[in-house]
């Protein structure tokens, strides 16, 4: 009898480390997360000089904002025009609108940001955390969206985006047509 406790004992005891082996990898995800957000929350008060301001794992800094009794949001299903820039916490540019000066240095516009059709919002199309992001604002309005990694590329490197950057898109909702 104590031999075959003890051998069910070695079998659980191997159990047991199969699975944190298995686990190990997503706590290094989550750890390269927190360690993302927490460069977000120090950019935004040093670089940005402003106050941190997080929901839904997004990063909002407004630049301008509309309190107009016409203020027109951006709501799921909206199709929006912007002009925008996106880079990386280290200032990479990666990305522009058209009408961006970025844009006339070479890079490519984002799908949809010269449209007049503009791109959906809140229905998955973009990238994570630019969809939670514009969701949050309005008509006329801009602001500095930053995410972390797993609301933007993921691990996998695009183009000029390492892989798993923490993102900031610096956007201007040019025109909000609701589509209900």
């Amino acid at each position: 009898m104590k031999i075959s406790a003890l051998s069910d004992y070695r079998r659980y005891s191997y159990f047991c480390i199969l699975l944190t082996l298995a686990f190990a990898p997503s706590c290094k995800d989550d750890d390269a997360e927190d360690k993302q957000r927490k460069d977000i929350e120090r950019y935004i008060t040093g670089t940005l000089k402003a106050e941190v301001d997080e929901k839904d794992g997004v990063y909002y800094v407004p630049v301008s904002i509309d309190s107009s009794p016409e203020r027109v949001p951006v709501e799921p299903g909206d199709a929006v025009e912007l002009m925008y820039e996106a880079m990386t916490l280290n200032n990479t540019l990666f990305a522009a609108s058209e009408d961006s000066t970025a844009w006339k240095s070479g890079l490519e516009p984002y799908p949809g940001s010269g449209n007049k059709m503009g791109v959906e919002v809140g229905r998955g199309k973009l990238i994570a955390g630019l969809d939670r992001g514009l969701l949050r604002m309005a008509q006329g309005e801009q602001a500095f969206l930053l995410f972390p990694f797993t609301l933007g590329y993921g691990k996998e490197a695009v183009g000029l985006v390492p892989s798993q950057s923490a993102l900031m898109f610096n956007v201007l909702v040019t025109k909000v047509d609701k589509r209900y």
